[in-house]
């Protein structure tokens, strides 16, 4: 069963290009992960009556062509079912012509809260069937950066906590583009990018982004926490000339 939720660009979704923005795209694309997950019976405060949470564990993101600014498209989304912990997910960003200009497909875990050791997804009735990805495959593990490059550690922001009390899975992608600089955005565009959230961080953390050019337009990106040096995210991603 597909979830659809009919949307306009607003202001606050676009970035300085006037295009809708790589922050606002996944925090739509959550918020009607969220809303489908309820009405299909596995929304948050149903997991929450079991001491259990839903996360985020990968994602693979194709941009054909970003929404302009008032323009009215159509996101789509279902559940793809799950093969014991990975629970999946895919998305359609429509435009009126019934162009897919955006596509997207997640994997994601269900944790216990005490214990955040994962539950089986079999033990879910009524869960819906296993079926394969708009893309014919689920996202994948991302490698390390590799980077000798001195790291500029910061500390986690009020804002970037979510109700769950950890870092922010939107605001870690935030971090990773923001790490770019102004002149760099002004040639490249983001295309297709690639997640893996790892670890949880916390309000009191410190991070960085560490970044390995593979070439001109394929980087690897990852968010380093200070007091341990773990990579809490890894991202791997394409830009285009604009």
């Amino acid at each position: 069963m597909k979830h659809k939720n009919h949307l306009s660009t607003k202001s606050y979704f676009i970035n300085r290009f006037g295009k809708l923005s790589t922050s606002f795209l996944f925090y739509q694309m959550q918020d009607i992960a969220w809303e489908h997950a309820r009405i299909l019976g596995f929304g948050f405060d149903k997991l929450k009556e079991d001491q259990q949470f839903w996360v985020l564990s990968r994602l693979l993101v194709k941009i054909k062509r970003r929404p302009d600014w008032g323009e009215d498209f159509t996101l789509e989304t279902w559940s793809r079912g799950a093969d014991r912990f990975f629970g999946y997910r895919d998305f359609y960003f429509v435009d009126k012509k019934g162009n897919n200009i955006i596509e997207a497909t997640t994997s994601w875990l269900v944790l216990d809260l005490k214990s955040k050791r994962i539950v089986n997804l079999t033990e879910f009735e009524n869960f819906p069937k296993y079926e394969e990805s708009v893309f014919g495959k689920n996202a994948g593990k991302v490698k390390a950066p590799k980077s000798d490059n001195p790291l500029h550690f910061t500390p986690v922001l009020f804002n970037e906590i979510d109700i769950n009390q950890h870092f922010n899975t939107g605001r870690y992608i935030e971090r990773v583009i923001d790490s770019y600089d102004f002149e760099f955005h002004e040639k490249y565009e983001l295309a297709e990018f690639e997640v893996n959230f790892l670890k949880e961080g916390m309000p009191t953390d410190r991070l960085a982004v560490k970044k390995q050019f593979v070439d001109e337009k394929n980087h690897i990106c990852s968010v380093v926490r200070e007091s341990d040096g773990i990579d809490l995210i890894r991202a791997r991603l394409v830009w285009i000339e604009r």
